[in-house]
């Protein structure tokens, strides 16, 4: 029977910091940004960590998902 290596816990995101992040980076980008416009942003990079593996299916569709 093989072991499966833990995932190490650094390389997983949490909201609190995402949130963090992207308010940053789009407050250096411009101050103006709308809700609308920070929440493509943050739609945007949930995917990209998606992508990376660095967040779940499940967490990407709860965080992304309004309804």
């Amino acid at each position: 029977m093989q072991l499966l290596k833990p995932t190490p816990l650094s390389n997983i995101m949490l909201k609190t910091q995402l949130l963090k992040v992207v308010g940053e980076t789009s407050n250096k980008i411009d101050s103006n940004l709308t809700r609308l416009e920070k929440f493509e942003v943050f739609c945007q990079v949930c995917d990209g960590l998606l992508k990376d593996g660095r967040i779940s299916a499940a967490k990407h569709q709860a965080w992304t998902n309004v309804f």
